[in-house]
């Protein structure tokens, strides 16, 4: 398999964009990064205040190393620049390196076409950060737990609303059936409850993280990674590559082209004509479409609960008997 060359400067430098286009996270490349510490004798384990407990942080250490470079593996036979030789123009080698906004958005392909091939692959599931997980309670807390919870609270929220008022909640187990109705102090008080558990949410934001929990995405899409790498694509190159930055035309078959040809790139078979990026787009526009990788560790209910303040509270985790 051939293989590219990450280095360590130029991915600190655009994993912001990948962050706020791609929904990346520095947990994706850990292993590549552990490794690489390894290889270059350098130590991921710290010490706690009190010297008993060790830490695993390979983070720090790899930031404190911007020489390093470690090589992945890919599926890919050419590297990105030569795919898109009309967007990307390499220095000549006698001059010294000077990384534009251009660069940025090409290293940020390139980077993310691994991560969308660790994905493909399932190399996540072998990820050691599965290991430092109660992976069972981690999938049945995101697939099962949460989606409940979510609907519950969507449903006392739509119940409070104008539209609704009249409407009532209706709980049922096995042959037993209750109607709450809208005045009732169940739904009051589990208002309360979840506005403070979820303070951030809104009846908009339940809807919409629930509709991509469903596996929908408005169009017909088969491979939802394939939606995030086209979300990412156009966000990057129109907000950072200059062929498209300072364009008036908000989806340009010029950047539906450009995008085309990164899809292509990642997945010889999308079942996505050129002509049918533009609808995309604008379909995820309108659903103010917010990409998130269904990772064993995080997806769509990631970070969706206020997040403890005190010390006690750190200690004293929400958990749920999955077994009973």
């Amino acid at each position: 398999m051939p293989k590219f060359l990450i280095s360590s400067e130029r991915l600190q430098l655009v994993e912001p964009l990948m962050e706020k286009y791609f929904d990346y996270h520095p947990t994706m490349l850990c292993d590549e990064k552990r490794l690489c510490l390894q290889n270059n004798d350098i130590s991921d384990f710290t010490m706690s205040d009190d010297e008993k407990t060790v830490i695993i942080d390979y983070e720090e250490p790899f930031k404190e190393h911007k020489e390093l470079m470690f090589p992945v593996s890919t599926p890919y036979k050419k590297a990105i620049h030569e795919q898109f030789s009309d967007y990307f123009h390499t220095q000549d080698n006698d001059e010294e390196e000077v990384i534009t906004e251009d660069d940025k958005v090409w290293f940020s392909l390139e980077y993310m076409s691994y991560i969308y091939y660790k994905e493909k692959e399932l190399m996540f599931y072998n990820s050691s950060i599965v290991g430092d997980l109660d992976i069972e309670y981690e999938i049945v807390l995101q697939h099962k737990i949460y989606p409940e919870i979510l609907s519950l609270y969507k449903m006392i929220l739509e119940s409070k609303g104008k539209k609704n008022r009249s409407s009532k909640v209706t709980i049922t187990h096995i042959q037993g059936k209750l109607d709450i109705n809208q005045c009732s102090w169940f739904i009051d008080d589990m208002e309360k409850y979840f506005a403070d558990r979820f303070p951030d949410l809104t009846l908009e934001e339940i809807d919409n993280i629930l509709f991509q929990h469903k596996g929908k995405s408005g169009r017909k899409f088969t491979n939802p990674t394939i939606t995030i790498m086209m979300w990412g694509t156009y966000h990057l190159a129109k907000n950072h590559l200059s062929k498209f930055k300072e364009s008036k035309v908000k989806i340009s078959s010029d950047m539906c082209k450009f995008i085309y040809t990164y899809l292509n790139y990642l997945e010889e078979d999308i079942n996505i004509a050129e002509y049918e990026i533009r609808e995309y787009l604008k379909d995820m526009m309108k659903r103010n479409y917010t990409p998130k990788w269904n990772l064993p560790w995080r997806n769509v209910f990631t970070n969706i609960e206020k997040q403890p303040q005190t010390l006690e509270e750190l200690n004293q985790p929400q958990r749920y008997d999955i077994h009973s």
